[in-house]
C-alpha cells in the first residue's frame, strides 16, 4: 500500500476546510487511512477513499464547531430536526457509495453452506 495523500489533497478548493489547521487535517487523515484500508479499498481507489473520508471526519468537526444546532427561524421561516451529520454529509455519501463499490466494509461479515 503506497499511496500518497497529502494535505493539499484534503483541502482542495472547498472553502470550509481552509481553517483547519495541518496538524488537524493530519490526524484526521490518519485515522481516514486506517478506515479506507480496514473497508478493503484497492489500491487503485485508496487515495480517492481516503480523501473522501477525511473530508467526512473534517465536515463532522466543521458543523459542530457551530454548536450542534437542533433548529432555527428566520423571518418566519422554521427548520428542525438539522440532520447535517447523517443523510445530509455529501463527503460520508461519497464514501459510502466507493466502499460500496470497491471495498468490502470493515462491518461485513462472512457467510457460507455446508
Amino acid at each position: 500500500m503506497a499511496v500518497d495523500v497529502d494535505i493539499a489533497d484534503v483541502k482542495g478548493s472547498v472553502g470550509i476546510f481552509q481553517g483547519f489547521t495541518d496538524k488537524e487535517v493530519n490526524q484526521q487523515l490518519a485515522l481516514a487511512t486506517k478506515q479506507a484500508t480496514s473497508d478493503g479499498l484497492t489500491d487503485e481507489i485508496l487515495a480517492a477513499g481516503i480523501i473522501q473520508y477525511t473530508r467526512h471526519l473534517l465536515y463532522v468537526d466543521w458543523a459542530m464547531s457551530y454548536g450542534g444546532v437542533q433548529s432555527a427561524s428566520t423571518l418566519g421561516n422554521s427548520q428542525s430536526n438539522f440532520n447535517l451529520l447523517m443523510s445530509n454529509d455529501p463527503y460520508l455519501l461519497q464514501y459510502n457509495a466507493t466502499v460500496a463499490s470497491f471495498g468490502n466494509g470493515g462491518n461485513m461479515g462472512a457467510v457460507w453452506t455446508e
